[in-house]
């Protein structure tokens, strides 16, 4: 595959084809190549150095008070029902947003139309909280 001119549209077009096409449909066997990169990986030092000092890190963490307190708070925390953890995912977003339109109409610079994506979020999060149950019903019976 070559690099197309300007003074040929036409193979720019194929070029372009092309690059989109080796990219989506590699011919290699992506199975075989992350057995051999998962391989490779496994025998190397520095893989093999990160794996003892994560394991260390592992067993302080798991023998620590401090983080048993810290799980124990968040776990308290965390709503048990997902149709809860939707709504709080909607109310977060949509503070975010008009947040964000806030401190949009306080700046000096004018940009003409910045306010569309925060806008759409807030709808969004006003959506997800109204519709809190239907939307944890989906999920639901999505992962069913």
């Amino acid at each position: 595959m070559s690099a197309p001119t300007l003074r040929h549209p036409i193979a720019a077009w194929g070029f372009v084809v092309g690059l989109v096409r080796s990219v989506t449909q590699p011919p290699a066997d992506t199975a075989r190549c992350d057995a051999r990169v998962e391989a490779v990986a496994a025998e190397s030092r520095l893989v093999g150095m990160l794996s003892a000092a994560m394991d260390g890190f592992r067993r302080a963490i798991d023998s620590s008070a401090v983080v048993a307190a810290c799980r124990r708070t968040v776990r308290r925390l965390v709503p048990a029902l997902l149709s809860e953890r939707v709504r709080a995912i909607g109310v977060v977003a949509g503070v975010a947003a008009v947040t964000t339109l806030a401190l949009r109409a306080a700046a000096t610079e004018r940009e003409p139309l910045i306010w569309v994506l925060p806008s759409a979020v807030a709808v969004v999060a006003v959506f997800c909280v109204v519709a809190a149950g239907a939307i944890a019903r989906a999920i639901a019976r999505y992962r069913a």
